[in-house]
Parts: C-alpha cells; sequence; structure tokens
C-alpha cells in the first residue's frame, strides 16, 4: 500500500513538474546558449500551441539578432554562422561614440535576394561574399568598402522587381517597380523626419544551396523542376524544410529555409536614437539614382521559416517599438506617426507630375497587439535588458503576431509537380485569431483579406514561379523575380528581367 501511494505521489510530482515547464514563461524557455543544439534550430523545441509558437519566434529573433561569427565576411563560409563564443550579456549592444553596430548580426549576413536572382540570369554570388557597392556610390563620399554590417539598399535595383506589384515609381500608376522601397501592396513609406523607408530580402544557407543548387535563378529551369520536366522532380519546387534539433549543432543545411524581409529607416546623424535601433551603417540608392552613405536603424523583420512541423512555413513579424502609438510615448516622438497630424492614416502615396518622396505617411496599428501578447513581450524585453545592463537594441522590439499551422496535411510528395495557385494545405491560425501584419511593410493593407482572409498565407498562397500566373513556388515570391538566359516555352518573361 505504501509503495502504491510513493507511486502515485511520485506520478503526481511528475505531472505537475511537466506541467511546471509546459506553462513555463517564454523568457525562461528561450535558449541563450549560444553552444546548444537547440539555439539556432531547423525545428521548434517547443510545444505545438500558440504561446509556444510566439515563444519560438522570439527564439529565432534571439538567434538570428546573435552577433555572426567574426570571421565573416573575410571568410566567406561563416556567413550565417552564429559567434558561438559570445553570451547574452553581449546581445545587440550598441555602437559606441556614436558610431552603428559593428560586425552585424547572424541574418544580415545571410544573401541579398537580389544578388541570386540577377537580370539575365547571371551566375548569383557566391554565399557569404559581401559584393562591392554601386560605381556611383564609391564615386561619391562612400567608405563602407565590403565590411561587416554594411548595406547597399537601392531604390532602382531592377533585379528587384516583382510583376505581381506592378506599380510605377514615376508616375504612380501600376506598372513596375522596385521592391527596395515599396511594399507589398506597392506605395513607398516615408518617416515622420521625411526620410523614405528602404527594405531587402534576404535567404539563408538551405534555401540558397537548393536555388543554386537547382539552378532555380533562370525562370527556364524554375518550370522544368516546377513541372517535372525531366522525371527527377517529383516534389515540384519543394523548399527545404528544417530538422528537429538532435544532440550537436545543425548544419545550415539542416536548419530549412529561411527568409527575411527587413524594413530600415534612415537615422542619419540623429545619434541620440542609436541605442534604440538595431543600426547599421548603409548607401542608400535613391529613386533618382543619387547615392548616400548614412547610418539605419531596423524598424521591421519579417521572418518565415520552413520546418518539419510546419511545412508551409511559420510567420513572424517585429517592429521597433517606437513605430506608431501604442506603447507609451517614445523619448524621441514616434517614427511614423504625429499625433497632431490631421492626415488619414494609411493612406497609399501617388504621384502626380512627380512624386514627393519626402511627404511624411501618417501610420497607425489597425489591429492591437493582443495583451496576452504584450505580456510576453515585455517578459522577453526585460530579459534582454537585464541580461545586457540595459544596454541591449533588443529590448525595444516587439513581436507584433505569428501566424502558423497546428494540422499541416501538405501532399506527398510535396508540395507535389504541376502545383497551382492557391497553394493551400492547412489551417493557419494567429494570436487571438488577429490579422498579422506589419506596420512598416503592410501599411496599406493591415486588414488585407483575399480568399482565406487576414494571413501572410493570403497573398503568399498565390506566389508562382517567374513567368507563369499558375505554377506555385512554395509560397516564395522570391522566386517570380527571376529572368531567363533562354526563351521559355509558352512563358513572356517581362523585358525587365533581361535588360
Amino acid at each position: 500500500m505504501h509503495s502504491l501511494s510513493h507511486l502515485a505521489n511520485l506520478a503526481v510530482s511528475l505531472f505537475l513538474a511537466a506541467g511546471a515547464v509546459h506553462a513555463q514563461s517564454c523568457s525562461g524557455q528561450l535558449i541563450t546558449d549560444p553552444t546548444s543544439a537547440k539555439f539556432l534550430t531547423g525545428d521548434t523545441p517547443f510545444t505545438a500551441t500558440q504561446a509556444d509558437m510566439n515563444c519560438y519566434s522570439w527564439q529565432m529573433f534571439l538567434s538570428l539578432n546573435w552577433p555572426v561569427d567574426p570571421g565573416w565576411p573575410a571568410t566567406p563560409a561563416k556567413a550565417g554562422e552564429p559567434d558561438r563564443t559570445a553570451t547574452i550579456a553581449d546581445f545587440g549592444l550598441p555602437g559606441q561614440g556614436g558610431q552603428a553596430m559593428a560586425g552585424g548580426t547572424v541574418w544580415q549576413s545571410f544573401m541579398a535576394a537580389p544578388e541570386v536572382f540577377k537580370a539575365g540570369a547571371a551566375t548569383p554570388t557566391d554565399w557569404g561574399v559581401v559584393p562591392p557597392p554601386p560605381s556611383s556610390c564609391t564615386s561619391a563620399n562612400g567608405t563602407l568598402g565590403t565590411g561587416g554590417s554594411g548595406r547597399v539598399l537601392t531604390a532602382t535595383s531592377k533585379s528587384a522587381v516583382h510583376p505581381m506589384h506592378r506599380f510605377n515609381l514615376g508616375t504612380g500608376t501600376l506598372s513596375t517597380v522596385s521592391d527596395e522601397i515599396l511594399e507589398a501592396t506597392g506605395g513607398w513609406l516615408t518617416d515622420q523626419s521625411g526620410n523614405l523607408v528602404f527594405f531587402e530580402r534576404l535567404m539563408g544557407k538551405a534555401e540558397y544551396d537548393y536555388i543554386t543548387g537547382k539552378k532555380l535563378y533562370d525562370a527556364a529551369n524554375q518550370m522544368a523542376v516546377a513541372t517535372n520536366a525531366n522525371g527527377t522532380t517529383p516534389e515540384g519546387l519543394s523548399l527545404p524544410k528544417g530538422k528537429p534539433a538532435g544532440s550537436g549543432v545543425q548544419s545550415q543545411e539542416e536548419l530549412g529555409a529561411f527568409e527575411l524581409k527587413a524594413a530600415w529607416r534612415n537615422l542619419g546623424a540623429d545619434t541620440e536614437l542609436y541605442d534604440r535601433y538595431l543600426t547599421s551603417t548603409a548607401y542608400l540608392v535613391a529613386p533618382d539614382g543619387t547615392c548616400s552613405e548614412t547610418v539605419v536603424g531596423l524598424v521591421g523583420l519579417h521572418i518565415i521559416h520552413k520546418t518539419a512541423s510546419m511545412p508551409n512555413l511559420i510567420w513572424s513579424t517585429f517592429e521597433q517599438v517606437d513605430n506608431v502609438p501604442g506603447n507609451g510615448t517614445p523619448p524621441a516622438g514616434y517614427s511614423f506617426n504625429n499625433p497632431q497630424s490631421s492626415d488619414t492614416p494609411n493612406v497609399m502615396p501617388k504621384c502626380g507630375q512627380t512624386c514627393d518622396y519626402s511627404k511624411p505617411i501618417q501610420v497607425t496599428r489597425q489591429v492591437p497587439i493582443s495583451s496576452g501578447l504584450n505580456a510576453t513581450n515585455s517578459e522577453v524585453q526585460k530579459l534582454f535588458a537585464t541580461s545586457t545592463g540595459g544596454k541591449s537594441v533588443f529590448q525595444y522590439y516587439q513581436l507584433v503576431n505569428v501566424l502558423w499551422d497546428g494540422a499541416a496535411a501538405p501532399p506527398s510528395p510535396e508540395p507535389g509537380a504541376n502545383a497551382v495557385v492557391p497553394l493551400n494545405y492547412g489551417t493557419f491560425q494567429s494570436e487571438a485569431n488577429a490579422p498579422v501584419a506589419n506596420t512598416t511593410m503592410e501599411t496599406y493593407a493591415q486588414l488585407f483579406t483575399p480568399g482565406l482572409g487576414p494571413s501572410c498565407n493570403a497573398c503568399h498562397q498565390s506566389a508562382t514561379i517567374a513567368g507563369s500566373k499558375t505554377l506555385a513556388s512554395d509560397f516564395s515570391f522570391l522566386f517570380g523575380t527571376a529572368s531567363s538566359s533562354q526563351p521559355v516555352t509558352g512563358v513572356t518573361i517581362s523585358r525587365e528581367f533581361s535588360e
């Protein structure tokens, strides 16, 4: 009897202990040791609940914003590798003496999409290699060279044009446009200081290797792979899935496909702002082609990740807390909102005879961040602050929402040859079942609801390969930016891509 009682008590203790782990706060679950197998991982180490998907999003934010291996960029192979010697006390420390942050983060060493999908289907830049800046920048007063966190953000790159957007910079009419200053639905964003926001899109190594290995930077090869033309790709165009962590640090191939989109604000000489932003030195190539060297601050970040448990991806979006009202009044005011403005908020700008890129856009958040997610954000922000003596810039970032699929049922092989849009094989959910939108990247479409309702997938389910209106590209819009070095039967490639 005593033995049975002991076993029963032990069982209850184990149950309660398991429950305590499950109910543990997000900040208590985050892996901050970069030598852990679960630090930067190919799939979530947490449970399949909304709360834990929110926490996994913070885990991805933490590991991808970790300092990159200091051997990069001198050693290109170090791109995408975190500095395993750094500690949480080093996380997000601002630059010194009024300078931008040094070195860069893991995701900043990922490959920029225009370096993969080049005009004329030219050979992509090698992984980890930082290309030289445009001649218009080096012939000006530029000094960035190819070092560390320096970025080149351009408003005129034709390899960054996506035909779906069809919005003309010069006239404000539906035509063609550079994604580098335009949002997903067209239109640019200007902050309250009168400066354009610039965007960039990047991919991790598993996706880079998949694209370059199958030469999917050429539209003709996309067509062959998507249709299984040679009988070797029954899965069609299918991004690599990340694997659950094992006992050791995973290779980048095991991490699966990562795509990121970042929104940068020009901070210029406002050095008092640098302690609240992930900062980087950058060349900004304006719509008129002029180039300037400046310091930019991250205002928005999308992270999408394909994993074994979420083969139609997990979609997470973050913002800097000073963007719009909702977190108290920031010390220097809101980046994209003027409380005294009489302008109607969230109205897409258009052009008359010329485009006025300097007029601030009044922005508000149309879907409030839930109280539960605000609580999670607060505890994670506190972790970053206390671990760094109050210095980490990442205490000023917040998770806006997460879209994920708790019951994926992908086709096998997945997504399958000749898969057509809309590509949809799961039931998506988000925190509070709210629309998932970033005020800096979906400013004018925060309640976007075509087809499946308000979600990232509502748009991305229609992503196609280059030159096709029907063949799916596994939720990624990057493939639609490819051109071709040869004619593609039945497909017309935009001349923008062949120049």
